[in-house]
């Protein structure tokens, strides 16, 4: 069955669990001179997320303010590879939030072991749904096929933890509802139109429910997370930073799976994006994390924080090709003689004087002919001067064969020549019109 574990607040969870003396006290922990997170104790002084700290010093006097701790985000991956122990089907939401594979027993344990809330039931959301309904230490179990039961009596404000804000739940309240089993009566047009967050509530209330957990990814997860100071709107800029910081942090490998989780408004939001082709550029970053900004419905609105993932991630192969082709090797020479190879450039056909007419440039890459190659066959074992560049080469032909063109072959037949260069480099060559074509080169 599928059991999701919520450590809610996560870093509230964290500190309590590092330093015991501070369970059960009201704590707020603050970043950028805001809240960012608190206990439920802190909740009932009246204390809420966004205030400022002075604020919130000010409406509880026994508020215990701490800041945010930097080291959460390793911890949450360290807590994942506990969790990973017990099962390979571990599957984290959020930081916080976590989706395994556990039957009842086994959910009971986790709970009064970290003294979480968990919920278990045959589907996804309806386990988070329980979870939520559960007691601190206490695993809520829902029976295959009693879910529409379980909801029916849910209290409406639970729903505060899939997506409902307090604005959406208060315009619920004024029209009387109290239970989810209310809501349910409502068709999935009118919770679009009444409600902003509708979208979001859709899955938990009219399905399609689902009941899989994913494997384990075993830490191949990349994260970038900028938490903000002041609201800003999620926008190009901002994807733009967030692919710079994802694609640094990938250093070559590439990545198949993206995740977006922002908080905005009272709100939090979360979309995720499958690309088709393995993520390697920062540009192709950049689209996949727009496509999952999209899908979460954070696009345009004002952000405090925001936290990118990558996974999948993996180290793809690259295949020059099954074939010869013109220039292999020309980067190692002109690597080991820089300047020895140069081409002519024409910059003006009908000028006055010659010199004018054309300049020299470096021979590059991509230019496969060796310029100034002589013409015509080579005789066996008679050295002959080969130009490289404005250099004269003395050559020597070691071997010559040919190599006739098959249906398995794209090339057509050609002849070969192993030609040994002054200095003790090692040409394979071939004609190509009236020119040389560097095949390989051999030391």
């Amino acid at each position: 069955m599928v059991a999701a574990a919520l450590f809610r607040p996560w870093a509230v969870w964290l500190l309590g669990r590092e330093r015991p003396e501070l369970k059960n006290l009201p704590l707020a922990l603050h970043r950028g001179g805001r809240v960012v997170a608190l206990s439920p104790q802190a909740q009932r002084l009246g204390v809420r997320e966004g205030m400022g700290v002075e604020v919130a010093r000010i409406r509880a006097a026994g508020l215990h303010l701490l800041p945010y701790p930097a080291h959460a985000a390793p911890a949450w991956r360290a807590l994942l590879q506990e969790l990973y122990r017990l099962t390979p089907w571990v599957e984290p939401l959020a930081e916080g939030a976590v989706l395994l594979r556990l039957t009842p027993a086994e959910a009971r344990l986790l709970a009064e072991g970290y003294g979480v809330r968990v919920g278990v039931a045959a589907w996804r959301e309806v386990a988070l749904l329980a979870a939520w309904s559960a007691r601190e230490g206490e695993a809520r179990v829902v029976a295959e096929g009693a879910e529409r039961a379980f909801l029916d009596r849910l209290p409406l404000y639970l729903l505060r933890g899939v997506g409902l804000g307090l604005e959406g739940l208060g315009k619920l309240r004024l029209l009387g509802l109290k239970r989810v089993g209310e809501l349910l009566a409502w068709s999935p047009a009118q919770l679009r139109a009444y409600l902003p967050e509708g979208e979001r509530l859709l899955p938990y209330l009219h399905g399609p429910w689902r009941p899989g957990v994913a494997r384990f990814p075993e830490g191949r997860w990349v994260e970038a997370r900028l938490p903000l100071d002041l609201e800003v709107d999620g926008g190009p800029g901002l994807l733009a930073h967030l692919a710079q910081r994802l694609h640094r942090g990938l250093a070559g490998q590439a990545a198949t799976w993206v995740a977006v989780e922002a908080v905005g408004a009272g709100l939090r939001f979360r979309g995720e994006h499958l690309a088709k082709a393995p993520l390697r550029g920062e540009k192709e970053v950049r689209l996949a994390l727009e496509l999952a900004f999209r899908r979460s419905g954070a696009w345009g609105m004002p952000l405090e924080e925001v936290r990118a993932v990558a996974s999948g991630l993996h180290r793809p192969a690259h295949q020059e090709g099954l074939f010869r082709r013109p220039g292999t090797g020309l980067a190692t020479l002109l690597a080991r003689y820089p300047g020895a190879l140069l081409r002519v450039e024409v910059l003006d056909p009908e000028a006055l004087a010659p010199e004018w007419g054309f300049r020299y440039r470096s021979l590059e890459v991509e230019d496969a002919a060796l310029p100034g190659a002589p013409k015509g066959p080579l005789p066996r074992g008679k050295p002959r001067w080969v130009v490289l560049g404005r250099k004269r080469r003395v050559v020597r032909l070691l071997d010559r064969w040919r190599a006739g063109g098959r249906w398995w072959r794209l090339e057509p037949g050609r002849d070969y020549f192993l030609l040994e260069v002054e200095g003790g480099l090692v040409l394979e060559v071939y004609r190509e019109g009236e020119g040389w074509v560097l095949s390989r080169i051999l030391d």
